[in-house]
């Protein structure tokens, strides 16, 4: 189930952006390879990418779109090994067998059009649609920000930290959406997420040009309003650890 954003465009559970009247997927900071990189620097856990191939396909398969725009970072780190290199080509065709795919540079991915120019994809800077202009937004101080169309960014990874009844702590990844910008959640599952409770960074703080910003979380099951993000990080603090039950009922109560 999607939830309405702005006018056209809808969050998706996944944390993906659907643009409606062209049947766009917008999707930030995948992160394919992720576990072959970790391997590479010494760490020996599960090779779980599989988890990030099932989200995108069964993505594709809900919304069946006629183009997936990656909005940087759709790999990891660069210089691939063999079943690394095999396997996102593999999820890449596949995926293009269907759409169009067209991946935005972002700082992970600064190699991508060299290792995978070859397949059915186009690479670019920036994506435009009318009245919308999307980009990594890793190099914002730089970047062509407009003055009237929307701005579409990943590479913050937004989440939110939320603490339970046993203490456990975990961060929810979120939207965050005034009329002129929205910031998408990280798709990979590995993310933890920059948490927006202790401020925003100073560039991207300046593109929402103090207006009021919205908070939906991407809960993977429904994308839930939280309503003005700085309401909802004061909640969070003010709240003592909660059941999932109780804090489900606070939200439905705000």
């Amino acid at each position: 189930m999607t939830q309405l954003l702005l006018p056209g465009l809808f969050g998706h559970p996944s944390g993906a952006l659907w643009i409606e009247e062209s049947r766009t997927v917008l999707v930030a900071d995948v992160h394919l390879g992720y576990s072959w990189a970790q391997r590479r620097r010494g760490e020996l856990g599960p090779l779980a990418d599989a988890v990030a191939k099932d989200k995108l396909l069964k993505l594709a398969k809900e919304l069946n779109p006629f183009q997936i725009v990656f909005l940087g970072d759709l790999v990891h780190a660069p210089r691939p090994c063999a079943p690394e290199r095999e396997w996102i080509e593999a999820l890449l065709s596949e995926l293009s067998a269907n759409t169009q795919i067209i991946a935005v540079r972002g700082n992970h991915d600064r190699a991508f059009a060299r290792e995978f120019g070859h397949l059915p994809l186009t690479t670019v800077e920036t994506w435009t649609a009318p009245g919308i202009l999307a980009l990594h937004g890793d190099r914002l101080a730089h970047a062509p920000i407009p003055e009237s169309a929307l701005l579409i960014l990943g590479h913050l990874h937004p989440s939110l930290s939320l603490r339970d009844a046993a203490g456990a702590k975990q961060r929810i990844p979120l939207f965050l959406v005034t009329p002129h910008c929205i910031v998408l959640p990280a798709f990979s599952p590995f993310a933890r997420g920059f948490d927006v409770s202790s401020g925003l960074p100073s560039d991207l703080a300046a593109i929402f040009r103090n207006t009021e910003i919205q908070a939906f979380a991407a809960t993977q099951t429904r994308v839930a309003p939280l309503g003005p993000l700085r309401q909802a990080i004061d909640r969070m603090r003010d709240s003592t650890p909660s059941t999932p039950g109780h804090f489900r009922r606070r939200a439905r109560s705000t």
